[in-house]
This record gives structure tokens, sequence and C-alpha cells, in this order.
């Protein structure tokens, strides 16, 4: 699908917020399955899992994969689930009820083995790249494991990568990748070719500090989870800022049930401050569905806090060309 030419913006508004710290805690990650379910990777200290919730947050039960470390998580083309696992440097399959299918991965250097890998996204050829964190490059795999090739280096120029962590592959088959140590997105081709390179370190609009999780939607919008500012950043599809989220959390059902149930709880809501319970916590990924909806785990607040985009596609004839000097103030 073609990037649209351009958008009437008419708002992202906060939609709810899903899972709750005994349910999904310390949220790194989160896959879109059928029916409306969330599986949501949980790095918890006790026994690291994947939750699987409704998305009215009924709680559907966990699955466990003999996690250590689990990191990122996709829904690949035949249906199962690939799960990162950075302190076993591997890849765990796993059927939506929790069955494991198969694991592969080695700790290493050499081609097809992995250092603490994290980001994953499958290409239109049904293929996984895998974001090698700890060896600076991006590797493409089978679903099985069998390695296809790779690129990438450690350093800071264009096409390289200092801890490369969220990666995605849009439409047109592009892949983009957030550069964690770097402070930044780059845009590449499926060869690692680099087209764009998207922000630098700091904390306005349109830097980063720690990028961690990246997003792209059916408009070619990217959406970053920049962690270490406790946001997500929202670009065009030319790299330009368009605007950020800090958090508008509720609380979810779940939460509710919960607190109602406890008296200590409820007193010490009472008394706290709430305009901070709804900010964002190091969000480490972000989501996006053919809905519009936009899904941040809260890792920090142990939640995931769902938006939903409100946009109209614009026609070429139906808007002005760029503007020199544009201000709203105008209009």
């Amino acid at each position: 699908m073609p990037k649209a030419h351009a958008l009437l913006r008419a708002g992202f508004p906060y939609l709810k917020t899903v899972g709750m710290r005994r349910v999904t805690s310390y949220p790194t990650d989160l896959a879109l399955g059928d029916d409306d379910v969330l599986f949501v990777v949980c790095r918890t200290e006790v026994a690291a899992h994947v939750r699987r919730l409704s998305q009215d947050d009924e709680d559907l039960g966990a699955i466990s994969g003999d996690f250590l470390w689990p990191q990122c998580i996709v829904r690949g083309p035949d249906g199962n689930l690939y799960v990162s696992d950075e302190g076993r440097h591997r890849i765990t399959v796993l059927t939506t009820e929790g069955e494991v299918v198969r694991t592969w991965g080695e700790q290493g250097s050499a081609p097809g083995q992995l250092d603490r890998p994290s980001g994953l996204a499958f290409d239109a050829e049904g293929r996984l790249l895998v974001a090698d964190t700890g060896n600076h490059r991006i590797q493409r795999f089978t679903p099985e494991g069998q390695h296809l090739g790779g690129w990438g280096s450690h350093g800071s120029e264009p096409g390289q990568f200092d801890m490369p962590w969220g990666l995605t592959v849009d439409e047109e088959g592009d892949v983009f990748v957030a550069d964690w140590r770097n402070d930044r997105v780059q845009k590449l081709t499926d060869e690692g070719e680099p087209l764009v390179v998207v922000g630098s370190s700091g904390n306005g609009n349109g830097e980063f500090n720690r990028p961690s999780g990246v997003a792209v939607d059916e408009h070619g919008d990217i959406y970053v989870a920049d962690r270490g500012n406790n946001r997500v950043q929202l670009f065009a599809h030319t790299g330009r800022y368009v605007q950020q989220f800090r958090g508008d959390a509720t609380l979810s059902a779940i939460g509710r049930r919960y607190i109602l149930a406890n008296q200590k709880t409820l007193r010490l809501r009472e008394m706290s401050n709430l305009e901070e319970q709804r900010l964002l916590r190091a969000p480490c990924s972000v989501r996006v569905d053919g809905r519009g909806r936009l899904y941040v785990p809260d890792l920090g607040a142990h939640r995931v806090q769902v938006y939903e985009k409100e946009a109209y596609v614009l026609e070429a004839d139906e808007i002005m060309p760029p503007l020199n000097a544009p201000t709203l103030l105008t209009t």
C-alpha cells in the first residue's frame, strides 16, 4: 500500500489500559492474536512468561517457555508465537496455547549465532529478522532457524549499529531499527542499505534517550518507544516529528477489581498523587494494529496503555503543496 500523500490528523485519544502488576509484571512487548487476544511478554523476576489477555482485560492465563530474559514477541505467518530470549541467546517458538514447538540459537558471533537477541519481525517472504543486539547486526532466518544472511556492524555511521533493539518491517519491505545506544532510528532496505536516519541524543522533540521499540502503521507513520525519556514519539514517514505520548492511564478492569477488594490499597490510592499514576514509565516497545490502535507496554507501571488514531487520508488535489514557513496560527 503506498504511503498517504498527506493526513488530516484529527486526534489520537487515549482509549484504555489493560493489565496490572500482578498480571502483567514488567511487560516488555506484546503480539496481537485472533479474537482480540494480546500476548504480553512479562519479564518478572520470579518466573518470566507470556500472559494472554483479552482487550476487555480478561486474564486468559500464562504461557511458559523456559524463558530467562524474554524480550520481544511476534506472531508468525504460521500462527505461532516467536519470542526472543536475550538471557538464553535463543528464539523460542510456541503455539498460541502455550505448547513449545521448537527452540533454536546459540551464543556467539559467527554467522547464525546470537548474542542477546531482542527485536523480531517477519518480512513479506516469511523470513524472520532478528536484532542481534550484542553483535550489532541484523540477521535473517527461516522460521525453523536456518541462517539466511544478515548485515550491519558496530559503529555510528548510517547502516551501522550500537546495540540495535526494536525492529519492524513496513508494507514496502523496508526495515526500521531502533538503534539503542546511537539514540536514533534507522530505515534501511531489506539488504541493509541506509535510507533515512531519524533522531539524535536528547530529550527534545525528535530526540531520543535509548530508543528500544519501533512500529510503522498503514499510513507509514513511525512510532518509537523512547524508553529513557518515558514516552512514545510519532513521526511522519519522512521522519518529521509529529507528536508524543507521555501517558494517560486509567485503572484497568483487572486493577479496579483488585483495588476494590483491598481496603489498604484503596486508602493508599485515595491519598496518592493521581497525576503521576497516569504517566508512562520506561516503555520499551510499541505496537500498532490495522484499526489504528497503538499499544504501549508500560514496563515500569506493569500495564499496557492503548490509544486510537483518528486520521483521514488526503490526496494531492485535496491539500496545498508544502509551505516554506508553516504555522497553524493563520488558519
